[in-house]
């Protein structure tokens, strides 16, 4: 009975010691098949390191392996996974690159508007580029997928990134007018009327402070042609800015 569970003990010692030494093996010495077996159980095992390490040794032992487009794409996958937003974009760019009739280039050019929408600010007083280029990913997958299947979820993030850009200029336009700088002022005003007119509460305000801000642009042209706070219009005459101020206020 002792022999029997010592036979036991050895040979679970020794399966143990075996997959051991098939993991610690490098990918290199390893076949292709075998290779991208590896790599696809660590993505399957949430090991993103040893995925993004080992897909770049894989193709530096393989680089014509035709397994490298999934190897490509579960490394980008894992950078997106871990967080490495980055580098995630880099990956997905590259991967549809290299394989413009793979099946996955729609999902790698969604998970690129993903990343830069993950890196962007929620926060209005916080600057908006990553919000700027997401919406731009966005937009170019549901023009090139139109029937893509994250056309839905593309669309939402669409509408709600271009709400905070709208918020974001109003919150930049509020601080120009606190420190009563007009002409700063009077362009983020005039920027959200021609761009985010569609939300009618910031459409509003912008009007009436634009308006204000041509008034007061007109008052210190007239007393001082020369103020550094007004350079918007230069050559302008004040009467042409109270028109463009009365032209605001009547506009619809």
């Amino acid at each position: 009975m002792k022999s029997q569970k010592l036979f036991v003990v050895f040979i679970s010692l020794f399966l143990v010691l075996g997959i051991v030494s098939c993991r610690s093996t490098p990918i290199s010495e390893l076949s292709q098949d075998d290779g991208i077996a590896r790599i696809r159980n660590e993505f399957n095992d949430k090991n993103w390191s040893d995925v993004i390490a080992n897909v770049d040794e894989y193709k530096a032992r393989y680089p014509y392996s035709k397994n490298n487009p999934e190897a490509d794409l579960m490394q980008a996958n894992a950078y997106y996974l871990s967080g490495k937003f980055p580098e995630a974009i880099a990956a997905y760019e590259d991967f549809a690159r290299k394989n413009p009739i793979d099946k996955n280039v729609s999902f790698a050019y969604y998970r690129i508007a993903n990343s830069y929408d993950s890196q962007a600010s929620e926060e209005i007083d916080r600057e908006q580029a990553s919000a700027k280029k997401a919406i731009s990913r966005y937009q170019y997958y549901v023009k090139t997928y139109p029937s893509g299947e994250y056309n839905a979820e593309s669309n939402e993030r669409i509408k709600i990134l271009t709400r905070r850009l709208a918020e974001h200029e109003l919150f930049v336009a509020r601080f120009y007018w606190r420190k009563d700088l007009y002409s700063a002022s009077l362009s983020r005003y005039l920027g959200i009327l021609k761009n985010y007119s569609q939300y009618d509460d910031l459409k509003e305000e912008a009007k009436k402070r634009a308006a204000v801000c041509y008034e007061e642009l007109a008052d210190i042209l007239e007393d001082d042609p020369e103020s550094d706070k007004f350079y918007v219009f230069k050559g302008a005459k004040p009467e042409d800015l109270r028109k463009k101020a009365q032209e605001i206020k009547s506009a619809k």
